[in-house]
């Protein structure tokens, strides 16, 4: 009650939970710290919700605004588990909310996220919110017509796929029903799988200065198979890894206006290098240094952890 969570709300938060409880006690087995329960999570979530929503200006909450609010909960709470400050990662879509690229919002934004904005190079918008969003129907019918895909009753399929065009594309191209069952095989073998599985060797690619090597990593005496040291073909661009900060579906644009960087490209300090859609938000992850880009090592759609290595700039 606190909070205000509705429904749809609480529904969007109790399914982030398990991979974002996850990525936090990964964390804290690094360092040798007691775990989180779920419910630990839960309750520092609630009390981060009740923080949040008047710092951010009472937005509505219905969606996308809801879950804009809980995302950004949940980041702060993530961050503040793990030594970090709060209000580090906000998606741009939740700045366009803050920024008033939405619509005004009915409360004041706290000082300190319009510091942050000023920080940053943000502007506040106080126009009509439609000039923020141009039709882009022409396109998309245009884009379905070339790839033969039908525009449903009413128009139905175009407006999703003009909403959500990344996801449309993996539902027509098969890879969301190929990661749905995928999903579904890993967790029912983790319903069946015997005590003994995890004494089990597992076999993992390192990286030991530039080089790969795959590792054979096994509890209790076992015999190592003779290419536990094999070197790892697959060839891997030299200079600084860009890592990912939070767990989701790594993506190179959000929408078909944006082009893709591409190896080779030279980028800039803050320049836009790609995105991790996580909680329906896409997360832009910039550049933190000048460079070019020499390997992109995660493929658009595919699932990433955090730390993950996304790309390489030398």
């Amino acid at each position: 009650i606190g909070p205000g969570l509705p429904g749809g709300m609480m529904g969007s938060l109790m399914a982030d939970l398990e991979s974002n409880l996850e990525s936090i006690n990964k964390y804290k087995a690094k360092r040798n710290l007691p775990f989180m329960t779920q419910d630990q999570l839960l309750i520092k979530l609630f009390n981060e919700v009740a923080y949040v929503w008047p710092r951010v200006g009472y937005p509505p909450l219905v969606t996308p605004f809801s879950q804009y609010v809980k995302n950004l909960a949940m980041m702060n709470v993530i961050a503040m588990e793990k030594g970090k400050e709060r209000w580090g990662m906000i998606a741009d879509d939740i700045w366009d909310m803050l920024l008033g690229k939405a619509g005004k919002l009915p409360g004041t934004l706290a000082p300190e996220l319009v510091e942050k904005a000023e920080r940053e190079g943000r502007k506040f918008f106080t126009g009509n919110p439609q000039d923020n969003y141009p039709d882009a129907l022409d396109k998309y019918r245009k884009m379905m017509k070339e790839n033969k895909w039908d525009l449903g009753e009413d128009d139905e399929e175009l407006f999703e796929y003009a909403m959500h065009p990344a996801q449309y594309e993996a539902y027509k191209s098969g890879k969301a029903k190929e990661d749905f069952l995928a999903d579904v095989e890993k967790r029912k073998a983790e319903l069946n799988k015997s005590p003994l599985d995890d004494a089990k060797p597992k076999t993992l690619t390192v990286q030991v200065d530039g080089q790969a090597y795959r590792v054979t990593v096994a509890y209790g005496d076992i015999d190592l198979p003779a290419d536990a040291t094999a070197k790892v073909e697959a060839p891997v661009g030299e200079g600084q890894d860009v890592i990912a900060p939070l767990e989701g579906k790594f993506f190179l644009t959000k929408n078909a206006q944006e082009t893709p960087v591409k190896v080779g490209d030279k980028v800039k300090k803050g320049d836009l290098l790609c995105y991790i859609e996580a909680m329906k938000t896409y997360n832009a992850i910039r550049a933190d240094f000048d460079g070019t880009i020499t390997a992109i090592c995660a493929t658009p759609g595919d699932t990433v952890s955090e730390d993950d290595v996304l790309m390489k700039i030398g």
